[in-house]
């Protein structure tokens, strides 16, 4: 009987040491093995070996947007909206503001690269400009706006032709062209204040200025008419001429 009492004794004996093992191991495992976190992978890159070295090299490539342009796209929305007598021309100069050239628009309130801190986008994305009763700016403003500044907000001159002489309907060119040059003044609720009561965000309004030949005397500069857009640089010939077509076809409503 003694000698199985021993025999249990011995048992136990080395499951309490193999057991104190265990838990040395798993404690030095869990000390000196971190747990290791997924890695982020931020870059492309192409790696060459040969028999001695191997190198890696950086094949990223920044898209950029070139689908907004200075010229074309940004300046005539502020020179249209906001470089207005007793806004932002160069005679009023609000608070310092002054949107007729890229120059004066780079001046104060565009930080390149940044929308947000650039009190240009800002003032116009709360709805504080530009102020009434000229309209807000709308979504697709907002986002040329927004892209132009988040690629570094540079004075673009060589812009692509974004206009097509054998597209000419009211709805697909007319509306547009007015909409980004005349609106500023001669929308219904600044009419009668800013555009001399000449209404050109509704066809009728529209309509009667071509038929007594003054919204494209106005746009060609001709003799006799008023210089549109307003302070503003001439339109291209590419859109004087859809509106020259617009009005030939019989200035229609489609």
């Amino acid at each position: 009987m003694q000698k199985v009492i021993n025999n249990i004794n011995v048992m136990k004996k080395v499951s309490a040491t193999l057991l104190i093992v265990s838990l040395v191991v798993l404690i030095f495992a869990c000390t000196h093995k971190p747990f290791l976190q997924p890695a982020v992978v931020t870059k492309t890159t192409t790696t060459t070996t040969t028999k001695d070295t191997t190198s890696a090299t950086d094949t990223t490539q920044d898209v950029v947007d070139t689908s907004v342009c200075f010229e074309r796209d940004i300046l005539p929305m502020l020179q249209s909206s906001c470089a207005i007598s007793g806004c932002h021309d160069a005679a009023t100069a609000h608070k310092g503001y002054i949107y007729t050239s890229y120059a004066t628009i780079m001046a104060k309130g565009i930080v390149p690269g940044n929308y947000n801190s650039s009190a240009t986008y800002t003032y116009c994305a709360s709805g504080a400009m530009p102020k009434s009763p000229v309209p807000r700016f709308d979504s697709t403003k907002m986002s040329l706006l927004r892209r132009w500044i988040t690629n570094g907000a540079h004075d673009d001159t060589d812009c692509a032709v974004n206009c097509d002489t054998t597209k000419f309907t009211y709805a697909a060119a007319i509306v547009p062209i007015l909409s980004n040059y005349c609106y500023s003044c001669h929308a219904t609720a600044s009419a009668a204040s800013t555009g001399g009561g000449i209404i050109l965000d509704t066809y009728t309004g529209v309509a009667a200025q071509a038929q007594n030949g003054k919204l494209l005397g106005d746009l060609q500069h001709a003799q006799g008419f008023n210089y549109m857009p307003l302070g503003g640089a001439q339109l291209s010939e590419c859109k004087i001429t859809q509106v020259s077509k617009w009005i030939a076809a019989g200035a229609q409503n489609n």
